[in-house]
């Protein structure tokens, strides 16, 4: 039993249903957990997003609904127009659902495939997670500090629910692209159908290709060098990643984020994470300067290492 977990309201539907957290253990390989009740959402963050509920898996279904008849507006090139600010509204400490800590907020589970809302880890993987999970707060090496915290970038899919970031379309351009306030990040999406780099190139935020599916556009990102963690609490992948992620537009001012992850290596089947977008409109909003890893030493007092006093 890797550690304790709960089913978000829309889930325990799926139960009802006879969908629910037996059928996907069963698939997944893993026992059961215990569930525990889930602390709410914080006060600051809203109760409903575009008309459904601001819950990632409840949104989820509200928004797949509402997008079948939603008509985005375009750019002079004729595809949707994401152009903008954006930002997820919330930290993901942790991808599945959770109570709250000394450390952490409480919050529901950005997971809705497998429908238990877990990452359906390999044994030897799940191990591996929960031993980060215990040093989250004192890690006794390198290995359990998350290369957040040392102000590497964050890889994908994990950039897309940090901080505030920028969709550029350039009107007769071969990419689109996003630029990140978090750590000075930024993706270059190439969508003109060239093959992804050769494999013995990797990077923090990987190869990312993107073509449209009709008014949703999808981004396939692979050649991630594997360091980077999914959250706070050391949910992770390896180099062998695929991501596959849709984002669709909602209504004007709202966008359905959701990202298929494959990598047999670490998981028994692939599984799928998803949040609501917003569009940050505040007038004469800007990106600021976000450097961190300059003069870091957080990294150091973490680990509990002596910082010579003439640094």
């Amino acid at each position: 039993m890797r550690r304790n977990s709960i089913l978000v309201p829309a889930l325990a539907a799926l139960v009802a249903a006879g969908l629910g957290a037996a059928t996907s253990h069963a698939a997944s390989g893993q026992a059961p957990r215990e569930r525990r009740p889930l602390e709410r959402a914080e006060a600051n963050r809203p109760a409903t997003i575009a008309g459904c509920q601001a819950d990632p898996v409840p949104f989820y279904a509200c928004a797949k609904e509402k997008i079948r008849t939603f008509t985005p507006p375009r750019t002079a090139d004729g595809t949707p127009d994401f152009q903008g600010y954006w930002n997820a509204n919330r930290q993901a400490f942790n991808i599945e659902a959770h109570e709250p800590s000394f450390a952490y907020q409480g919050g529901p589970t950005l997971i809705v495939d497998p429908p238990d809302g877990q990452v359906p880890y390999q044994p030897w993987a799940a191990a591996k997670q929960q031993l980060r999970e215990r040093y989250t707060l004192d890690p006794p090496s390198i290995e359990f500090l998350d290369p957040n915290a040392q102000c590497f970038l964050r890889g994908v899919p994990r950039q897309m629910w940090m901080m505030d970031y920028q969709f550029v379309q350039p009107q007769g351009s071969p990419f689109i692209f996003t630029v990140h306030e978090q750590n000075h990040a930024y993706r270059v999406i190439a969508m003109d159908g060239r093959p992804h780099l050769g494999g013995g190139l990797r990077s923090w935020m990987g190869s990312s290709r993107g073509r449209w599916d009709g008014n949703t556009l999808v981004i396939e990102t692979i050649n991630q060098n594997g360091r980077e963690w999914l959250d706070n609490v050391g949910n992770f992948y390896s180099a062998a990643v695929r991501v596959t992620e849709r984002i669709t537009m909602v209504d004007r001012n709202t966008l359905l984020w959701e990202a298929r992850i494959e990598d047999p290596t670490v998981y028994t089947q692939p599984w799928t994470m998803t949040f609501p977008l917003r569009r940050n409109a505040t007038p004469g909003f800007q990106l600021i300067e976000f450097a961190c890893h300059e003069g870091n030493r957080s990294p150091e007092m973490q680990l509990r290492k002596r910082v010579p006093a003439s640094r």
